[in-house]
């Protein structure tokens, strides 16, 4: 089953050297207003194996340029991106992202029989959710690219992919992304390029709804373990 279907947005909360989520005031607890650790936090000094090094990479305090998503003609902003590293499985490397324009809210969250204490997004106007697999032992800055087959069977060994994306929109106004204004990706791609740190990740989606969802994010990142 994907993690999706156990929690729809899988976050986290970890410096990376590329990475920071910027201001913590976005994040909420449900009895605070600081998210609480969960004890499996890396060491900032010890950011996740990459194919690019990451040495000497300053931390910048925010996202930069115009990011958004763009759906029906109609753009919203996006300022937050956060990434669930789960290793390896099978012949890939895996890391969920998540990106928003709202707050989050840690969610104590049992996947496997362990739990995490996850972000999840609220008053949010639009997430954008996608579960990639690149090949190998690392993560890669590459393109991926949608596949319905996921690693079953080994037919996707050696590709950069992801079987698993979704985008919500604040479609009624509400001040937050509701169950039934989020959209299952049918096709498209995600691509990571430029050069450390100023890496930039642009989407093209076909959403189940026939929809076309475009955009970009450049900015800060931040991760977690969850292997």
């Amino acid at each position: 089953m994907s993690r999706l279907h156990i929690s729809i947005w899988c976050t986290c909360a970890l410096a990376f050297a590329l990475v920071s989520c910027g201001d913590s005031a976005n994040v909420a607890d449900a009895d605070s207003s600081q998210p609480q650790n969960d004890g499996e936090n890396v060491d900032p000094a010890q950011p996740p194996s990459v194919s690019q090094p990451i040495d000497d990479v300053p931390v910048v305090p925010g996202p930069e340029g115009d990011s958004n998503v763009k759906v029906s003609a109609i753009e919203y902003p996006l300022d937050a991106a956060l990434g669930d590293i789960w290793g390896i499985e099978d012949d890939h490397y895996s890391i969920d992202f998540t990106i928003t324009n709202g707050k989050f809210l840690v969610t104590p969250t049992t996947i496997d029989g362990v739990t995490h204490s996850l972000l999840v997004p609220v008053e949010a106007s639009a997430v954008v959710y996608a579960e990639l697999y690149s090949p190998g032992e690392s993560f890669s800055f590459a393109t991926y690219s949608y596949s319905p087959f996921g690693s079953g069977g080994g037919v996707l060994a050696g590709a950069a992919y992801f079987d698993v994306a979704t985008v919500g929109v604040d479609l009624n106004e509400s001040g937050d992304v509701e169950p039934n204004e989020t959209f299952e990706v049918t096709g498209g791609t995600i691509e990571f390029g430029g050069m450390l740190p100023d890496i930039e990740l642009r989407f093209s989606f076909t959403l189940e709804n026939g929809v076309q969802a475009e955009g970009h994010y450049t900015g800060l990142f931040d991760f977690a373990e969850r292997n």
